[in-house]
Formats: C-alpha cells, structure tokens, sequence
C-alpha cells in the first residue's frame, strides 16, 4: 500500500498541482475584489446620504496621501457610480470564467489521481462556482443557527464543541468533494474516501492551527511589509490544496 501511495503521488504530481493551483485561486480573487468595488458603486448610487459621507472620508484620506490633488477624491467618488454596473457585470463575468477554470484544474488533478474520465472537467469547472456560492449561504445560515444555540448550552458543553466542530466540518467537506469527484455510488465505496477525508481534514487542521503560530503576522510584515498578507495566503493555500490531493492519493491508494 505504500508503494502505491508513493506511485500514485509521483504520477499525479501533487506537489506541481498544489502549487499551480494555489497560485491560481489567488490570483482568482482578483475579480471578487473588483465585484465588491461595482457592488458598493450600485450602493452608492442610489443613496444621495452616504455619498455625502464617503466624499467626506474620502477627502480626508486623499487629503493625507495626494494634499496636491484634492479633487482626487470627487473623480474616484464619480467613477465608482457612473462605472458601478459596468464593472459588476464585467467583474462577475471575470470571477465565473477564472472560477471556472480554477475548478477544471481541480477537477483535472483529482481525475489524474481517481482515474475518472476528463471529459467532464470542463463542465464541472463552469457549475462549481454556482455550487459553492449556494454551499456558502448554506455555511452561513448555519454558522449563525449554531450560534444560536450555543447561546443556551452551559460553558463546558459548548466548548469541546466549539473545538471539534471545525475538524468535523473539514472532514465532511473533503469527504463530499472526494465522493463526488471519485463518482462513489455505493456505501462502501465511501469507506477508503472516509480515511483520505481524515488524513486530509487532520493536515488541514494541522495547517489552521500551526502555521499563526509558526510563522506570525507581524514577523512576515518586517521582511515583506505590504505583501506579508499575499506570502501568507498563497503559502496557506498551497498547504491547503496539498492536504486536500494527499488525502485524496490515500484514499486511492486505500481502494486497492
């Protein structure tokens, strides 16, 4: 069985795919920051009151940065409500395409470990982000339902909760992404894809728990300044996808 884990992770190339996909779910996020600009442009441009008051912040800030151009911060209150909607349509239109395109490299990896056919990875890549903006909300409402009802339940009750819950929540979530890329029909097929969820949900809250710890922030923004928050987050990324292809190589490599 080792030998095999040790074969299957050489013909995959997880480490290659880990980091080539890390970069390309950073560099993804670029249009989710523009969505966010055009969002607040349509805000703003119905809302005579808060321009009033987002002139006003960004006068002072302007003032602070550019004291030589103070119409700065009029021409950056303009462009945000006359190119409000083309900019969040053409951003969101961007984040499809590079979403899709991250999930189809995803899908393209998973494939080469699971031995599932590629002509699919395409299709998969375009549903993937609709998919994972509904199981966000779904995270979301019942983050704030759990919440909820944590409030009733007595201190020493809710904090081992409080400490299994993200643990549970990484297991179920690399277990629905290995069944549904390995096509797993039958109970027992989810058997060895449960070991690989373990592996890869006890890396992950390796990563979660470890990598503030041995590398903190404030250590980083002396070396890198600004770009400390870019270093971090494509390293934890990578360790991020990483866990997820190992735990999808030991649940192949299981299956035999």
């Amino acid at each position: 069985m080792l030998r095999r884990f040790y074969r299957l992770y050489q013909e995959a190339h997880v480490p290659f795919f880990a980091a080539a996909l890390a970069y390309y779910a950073l560099l993804s996020l670029m249009p989710l920051l523009l969505l966010l600009v055009g969002g607040f442009g349509l805000l703003l441009s119905g809302n005579p009151l808060l321009q009033a008051q987002v002139l006003k912040a960004l006068e002072e800030f302007t003032q602070a940065l550019f004291p030589a151009r103070p119409e700065l911060a009029q021409d950056l209150l303009r462009f945000l409500t006359r190119s409000a909607f083309p900019l969040t349509l053409g951003s969101a239109l961007l984040l499809l395409w590079s979403g899709s395109n991250f999930f189809a490299a995803l899908s393209y990896a998973l494939g080469l470990i699971f031995g599932r056919p590629l002509a699919r990875h395409r299709l998969l890549g375009l549903l993937m982000p609709f998919l994972l903006g509904i199981s966000l909300i779904l995270l979301a409402l019942l983050g704030l339902l759990l919440g909820f009802l944590f409030r009733f339940l007595p201190r020493g009750v809710w904090a081992p909760l409080e400490a299994f819950l993200p643990l549970s929540a990484a297991f179920l979530l690399f277990l629905l992404t290995y069944a549904f890329f390995r096509g797993a029909r039958r109970l027992k097929d989810l058997l060895p894809l449960s070991a690989g969820a373990a592996v890869a949900a006890l890396l992950f809250e390796g990563v979660r728990l470890g990598l503030p710890r041995l590398l903190p922030r404030s250590q980083y923004e002396l070396l890198y300044g600004p770009l400390a928050g870019f270093v971090l987050a494509l390293l934890g990324l990578y360790l991020l996808l990483l866990a997820l292809l190992l735990g999808a190589v030991v649940a192949r490599a299981l299956e035999a």
